[in-house]
C-alpha cells in the first residue's frame, strides 16, 4: 500500500477496533442488566412482599401462617404480571400456606433444607430460576418474621415490659417463597435495555460498514484509476476533433459532441484535402463508451489517411477499403454509420457517400422566403457489416449560403418523458428560426432545444451535430452556371 493510503488503512483498523469495543461493552452491559440487575430487582420485590406480609399479620394480630392464605392470594391477584405464586414454607420444606396460582401447585420448592438453614443463618443464597408456561420466573426465599408479641405494661410502671419467651418456646422458623416473573420486573429497565440493543445493533452495523469499506477500497481505487483514464481519453478525443478557428479551414462551421458517457462513439471531422477541397465527416459507431471511442479513433484515422491527392475521385474505393478493414478487424456487432463528403468551393459541388447514416439536411433559402430541404441519403450500407458491400458517390450542387446540417441519432431520437422524439422536424424548426445566424449560433440553438425537450430525462445516446455554411470562393462561377455544370456531371 502506498504511503498516501496508509491513513485509510489506519482508519479502517481503528474503526474495526471501536466497533468491536462498542459491541463487547453493550453486550456485557445488556447481560449484566438481564442476569444481575433484573434478579436484584426481583429480590427487592420479594423483600417488599415479606414486609407486606409482616404488616398484614400485625394488623390482623395473627401469628399463625396457615391463616395467611387469603393475604397471599390477594397479593398475587393484585400483581398477576409480576408474581407467579407465593407460599410460606417451613424449615423442613413443608408448605404451610400458599396462593391460589396454578404454578404453586405444580412447582416444588426450589430450595433444599440445607439452603433454607443457610438462609436462616444469615448467608445469601442466589435466587433460583424456573421455566413456567407463562414465562421464566425467579424464586426468592426469605425468612418470614412476624416480630415479637405486643408487650404488656403493668399499671403504674410503663417502663417495665414482659420479656420475650425463651428459645425453646418459640415457633419454628418459616420462610416466604415468592416467584417473580423476569419479564414483570424487567420492565423497569425497558428503556435501558432498548438503548443497549440499539447500541449493540449500531456496533454490528459499524463493524459491517467498516469491513465492507475496507474490502471495497481496492475496487474503489481501481474505479478511480479507470475514471482518470476515461477523463484522459475524453481529452484525447476532444483533441482529435477539429478546431472551429476560421484559419484552420476556410469554411465557416460549428460542431459539438455531447457523449452519453465520458467518452463517446460519435466522430466528426472537417479538414482540407491536398486538392483544396474541404472534407466533412460525421459518423456514429454502434454502442457507447470506451469500446466505441476506440473504434471511432480507428475510423477517423483511416478517413484522414485516405484523403490525399485525388481523394474525391477515389472516394468510392476508399469507402470500400474502410468497410473491408472494419469487417476484418472488428466483431459483427460493431459497425459504423458514416456521412463522408467533399465540398468543392470552386465548382460549388458537394460529393458525398452516405454509409447507412441518417440523411443530413441541405437547407436552401428560396426567393419566396421558404426553405427547401434536400436529404443526402445516397451511398451504401453501414461500414463493417457486409464484407462485399459497394458504395456510390453522389453529387449535389450547392448555392451560396446553403446550410449543411449533419447529426447523429442521439439528436434525432432524443426522447422526452412522454416517449416523444425530437425528430427531424425539431431540427428544421430551429434551423429556420436561426437561419441568419452563424453556424456556431445555430449549432448551440439546436443542442439547447434538444436539452429543453428532454427536460429531466437523461440522453440515452451520444449527441453530435455539425453545421456548415457552404460559401463559395470569390472566383467561383455564378450559381446558375455552377448548378448546370454539376447537374451535367
Amino acid at each position: 500500500m502506498k504511503p498516501k493510503f496508509l491513513w485509510f488503512r489506519l482508519s479502517i483498523s481503528l474503526g474495526i477496533l471501536l466497533a468491536i469495543l462498542l459491541i463487547v461493552e453493550t453486550t456485557w452491559t445488556y447481560l449484566y442488566v438481564r442476569h444481575t440487575l433484573v434478579r436484584q430487582e426481583a429480590q427487592r420485590e420479594a423483600e417488599r412482599r415479606v414486609q407486606s406480609i409482616g404488616r398484614a399479620a400485625r394488623l390482623t394480630n395473627s401469628r399463625e401462617s396457615a391463616t395467611l392464605n387469603p393475604v397471599l392470594h390477594e397479593m398475587v391477584h393484585e400483581s398477576p404480571q409480576v408474581i407467579a405464586w407465593m407460599r410460606i414454607i417451613a424449615v423442613d420444606g413443608r408448605v404451610i400456606a400458599e396462593s391460589e396460582k396454578v404454578e404453586a401447585v405444580t412447582q416444588p420448592s426450589s430450595y433444599s433444607v440445607p439452603q433454607l438453614r443457610s438462609i436462616l443463618g444469615g448467608r445469601d443464597e442466589p435466587p433460583g430460576s424456573i421455566s413456567t408456561e407463562a414465562g421464566r420466573v425467579v424464586v426468592v426465599v426469605m425468612p418470614l418474621r412476624f416480630g415479637p408479641p405486643p408487650m404488656r405494661r403493668p399499671p403504674g410502671d410503663p417502663s417495665t415490659s414482659i420479656p420475650p419467651p425463651p428459645r425453646e418456646q418459640r415457633a419454628p422458623p418459616e420462610f416466604l417463597e415468592t416467584a417473580i416473573y423476569l419479564d414483570g420486573v424487567s420492565v423497569h429497565f425497558g428503556l435501558l435495555r432498548q438503548n443497549l440493543i440499539i447500541g449493540t445493533t449500531a456496533g454490528f452495523a459499524l463493524l459491517g460498514a467498516v469491513i465492507v469499506l475496507g474490502l471495497r477500497f481496492p475496487h474503489y481505487m481501481r474505479g478511480r484509476r479507470v475514471e482518470q483514464d476515461l477523463s484522459l481519453a475524453r481529452r484525447v478525443q476532444l483533441d482529435l476533433f477539429p478546431s472551429e478557428d476560421a484559419s484552420s479551414v476556410a469554411l465557416p462551421f460549428a460542431a459539438r459532441c455531447v457523449p452519453a458517457h465520458q467518452v463517446g462513439g460519435d466522430l466528426y471531422d472537417v479538414f482540407e484535402t491536398d486538392d483544396g477541397e474541404v472534407a466533412l465527416v460525421l459518423g456514429d459507431v454502434s454502442g457507447k463508451g470506451l469500446p466505441a471511442a476506440l473504434l471511432m479513433g480507428v475510423v477517423q484515422g483511416a478517413v484522414r489517411a485516405s484523403c490525399g491527392t485525388g481523394a474525391a475521385a477515389n472516394h468510392e474505393q476508399a469507402a470500400e477499403r474502410l468497410n473491408h478493414l472494419l469487417c476484418m478487424k472488428t466483431a459483427r456487432e460493431r459497425f459504423v454509420s458514416l456521412f463522408w463528403c467533399f465540398f468543392d468551393r470552386r465548382a460549388s459541388v458537394l460529393r458525398y457517400i452516405n454509409a447507412g447514416h441518417l440523411p443530413p439536411l441541405l437547407v436552401r433559402y428560396e426567393n419566396g422566403g421558404s426553405h427547401r430541404i434536400v436529404r443526402l441519403d445516397r451511398g451504401g450500407p453501414v461500414l463493417g457489416l457486409l464484407p462485399g458491400a459497394t458504395y456510390q458517390q453522389a453529387l449535389e450542387p450547392v448555392l451560396p449560403g446553403d446550410l449543411l446540417v449533419v447529426f447523429s441519432d442521439g439528436i434525432l431520437e432524443a426522447t422526452d418523458a412522454q416517449e416523444a422524439e425530437f425528430g427531424e422536424e425539431g431540427i428544421v424548426a430551429v434551423v429556420e428560426k436561426h437561419w441568419n445566424g452563424a453556424p456556431a449560433e445555430i449549432c448551440a440553438a439546436v443542442l439547447e432545444a434538444v436539452r429543453l425537450f428532454l427536460g429531466k430525462e437523461l440522453p440515452h445516446d451520444d449527441q453530435t451535430l455539425l453545421v456548415v455554411r457552404l460559401d463559395q470562393t470569390p472566383e467561383a462561377v455564378n450559381p446558375t452556371t455552377t448548378v448546370s455544370a454539376a447537374q451535367a456531371v
